[in-house]
C-alpha cells in the first residue's frame, strides 16, 4: 500500500563539499565563476524562460543570469552573498536600464523563499546542490523548472541534458506531489481506488488492486492507464482532476 509522499518523502542522498584553498573562496562555500555568456543564454532557452515570468539565481555573481532574464522580459532576482558583487550587479543593470526587472540582494540561498518563482537558475558545487534539492522541491511550485550550469542533483534524475560551449547544462522539473491513497471518481458515479508511488517524477501504481500502465508525471499532469482507460489530469494537493474523472486524496 502506498503512503502519503510529502516533498520531502521524494528526496534522499548527499554530497561532500569538494575542496579548495581557503584564498580561492569567496565564501567558505562557493568560488566565484562566471557563466560564459553563451551558457546564460543556453540556460534561460533550456528553462524556456518566457516574458513575465519570474527568475531567482542562486549564487548571482555579477548577475549576469538575471540582466539576461530582464532582457527576455522577465522578471529577476539575484541572491549573491558578496557585498561587492551585489555592488557591481546593481552598476550594471543601472548601465543596462533594466532597474525594473532586474535587482539584487545580499542573502543567504538556503533563506530566500522560491515559492513564487517560475525558474531557479544555479552555478554552485555539487554539495551545494544536494542542500538545496529539499528546498527546491519542498517550496517551488509543480511544473517550476531548475536549470543547473555544470552539476546535477545527484539521485534526482535530470529532465534534459545539454552540451554549450564544452559546459554541461542539466534541467529538472519540480513535481506535483502525487503519490498516496486516492479514491478515484468517474463521472458515471463508479469508483475505484487508486494507490500510487511516486520517486521524483517517476510514478507507478495499482487501480482497484490491477498495475496501471504507461504513468507519466510532468510538473502537475499526470496520466495513466487503468483497466483498459487512458486517465489525463492535473494533479492539486486534495483532488486531481481529469476529464470524465477525479479523484480525491485519502487521509
Amino acid at each position: 500500500m502506498s503512503l502519503p509522499v510529502s516533498r520531502r518523502g521524494l528526496l534522499i542522498g548527499s554530497a561532500s563539499l569538494l575542496a579548495m584553498p581557503a584564498s580561492a573562496r569567496r565564501t567558505k562555500d562557493v568560488p566565484y565563476v562566471p557563466t560564459p555568456p553563451e551558457v546564460v543564454e543556453g540556460m534561460l532557452d533550456m528553462a524556456e524562460l518566457k516574458a513575465g515570468e519570474r527568475l531567482i539565481d542562486l549564487g548571482s555573481g555579477d548577475g549576469r543570469i538575471p540582466r539576461a532574464a530582464a532582457r527576455r522580459g522577465a522578471t529577476a532576482l539575484g541572491v549573491e552573498i558578496d557585498s561587492d558583487l551585489v555592488a557591481r550587479a546593481r552598476s550594471l543593470t543601472r548601465l543596462e536600464g533594466l532597474e525594473e526587472r532586474a535587482r539584487f540582494v545580499r542573502d543567504d540561498l538556503f533563506t530566500v523563499s522560491v515559492g513564487d518563482v517560475d525558474v531557479v537558475t544555479l552555478y554552485l558545487l555539487p554539495a551545494l546542490n544536494e542542500r538545496l534539492k529539499p528546498k527546491l522541491l519542498n517550496e517551488m511550485k509543480a511544473g517550476a523548472r531548475v536549470v543547473s550550469h555544470a552539476f546535477d542533483m545527484g539521485d534526482w534524475p535530470h529532465d534534459e541534458f545539454g552540451e554549450i560551449a564544452d559546459k554541461r547544462v542539466y534541467r529538472w522539473t519540480i513535481p506535483a506531489i502525487a503519490g498516496g491513497e486516492w479514491q478515484l471518481i468517474r463521472d458515471d458515479g463508479t469508483l475505484a481506488r487508486l494507490a500510487i508511488d511516486q520517486r521524483y517524477s517517476k510514478v507507478s501504481g495499482v487501480l482497484n488492486g490491477r498495475a496501471i500502465g504507461s504513468a507519466h508525471l510532468s510538473g502537475a499532469a499526470l496520466s495513466f492507464i487503468g483497466d483498459g482507460k487512458a486517465y489525463r489530469g492535473l494533479v492539486g494537493p486534495r483532488t486531481t482532476a481529469g476529464e470524465g474523472w477525479r479523484a480525491e486524496r485519502i487521509d
